[in-house]
């Protein structure tokens, strides 16, 4: 593997006082909420994350490299923490019960902090990052999973699915440092896969069930058939994943072996240029070239 991505902190805030629409993506109810209530999970998630790594900075104090990328996994995990609160404030005050559904969160991660050792928690983080570096790369790979997306909420995915495959070796680097045989890191990561395989599709689903009762769009079977459609058959970005999910279970995995390094390149110089200009939210020029890009996209 030659050298990877640098990881890099970028300080951008997304505008949600704008004008987006309640159902941003394609105007479609079931699939925005797709992704809102994946929104909701990621503030305290990313704090999880955070706490899990930074448990384990002083014992890999003597590889700099290392030490500097947790430095800037840390950042940019604080920033999507950071714009996804502001996120999720946009749908509390949609009236879905967006707070009590954060709060869900906040207390299972709690109980899971007191119940876990450190290097359990650590073993959890890598398996949601691995979800979220896969998701990430169909946002990166695949630009009609987006396509048909309010501009400016499709800028926010895709600056976190930059940084999420920018920073998705990092906590598995560190699990390789601390946890122990191979075979036993190989045991542990397996078993928490399952695990998280599980919590994950259960919370995004139950998260969706809440939403939808809450706007009265639970009886609406067309739109859950639409939603499938869009996950299972086109753009189809669950059923992509499927391969990089089995790839975990094999023995001496790195999620680096996915390389998926030119999709950085191609993405990065957009929101680098951003960060040099001091841009804040999306601009109209960049609302109106999002929308040209969509247009020939579709």
């Amino acid at each position: 593997m030659t050298q990877l991505p640098p990881i890099v902190r970028r300080d951008l805030h997304f505008d949600m006082d704008a004008d987006i629409p309640r159902y941003w993506v394609d105007g479609d109810a079931h699939k925005t909420r797709f992704f809102d209530a994946m929104s909701l999970m990621f503030p305290d998630g990313e704090r999880f994350f955070i706490d899990s790594v930074r448990a384990f900075r002083a014992d890999i104090a003597d590889d700099p490299v290392l030490n500097e990328e947790v430095g800037g996994f840390i950042g940019q995990e604080a920033m999507h923490s950071r714009e996804h609160l502001e996120y999720n404030e946009r749908l509390e005050q949609q009236g879905i019960g967006a707070n009590e559904l954060v709060e869900v969160v906040k207390n299972f991660q709690e109980n899971r902090a007191k119940k876990l050792p450190p290097l359990g928690q650590l073993a959890v983080t890598i398996c949601l990052e691995h979800f979220t570096a896969m998701l990430a790369d169909q946002v990166l790979r695949h630009p009609e999973t987006m396509q048909k997306s309010d501009p400016r909420m499709a800028s926010i995915w895709r600056w976190h699915a930059l940084e999420e495959t920018e920073h998705k070796g990092v906590a598995f680097d560190v699990f390789q440092r601390v946890g122990g045989s191979p075979l036993k890191q190989y045991l542990r990561r397996s078993r928490a896969m399952l695990f998280v395989t599980g919590l994950f599709t259960f919370r995004v689903w139950q998260f969706m069930w809440r939403i939808s009762k809450a706007e009265g769009t639970r009886k609406d079977w067309r739109g859950w058939l639409r939603l499938l459609g869009f996950l299972f058959i086109s753009p189809g970005p669950i059923t992509r994943i499927t391969g990089q999910w089995l790839s975990w279970f094999v023995p001496g995995y790195h999620p680096w072996k996915h390389d998926n390094r030119k999709l950085v390149e191609a993405t990065r110089e957009h929101y680098d240029a951003l960060v040099k200009g001091a841009a804040v939210g999306v601009s109209a020029a960049e609302y109106q070239q999002g929308k040209a890009w969509n247009a020939v996209a579709g």
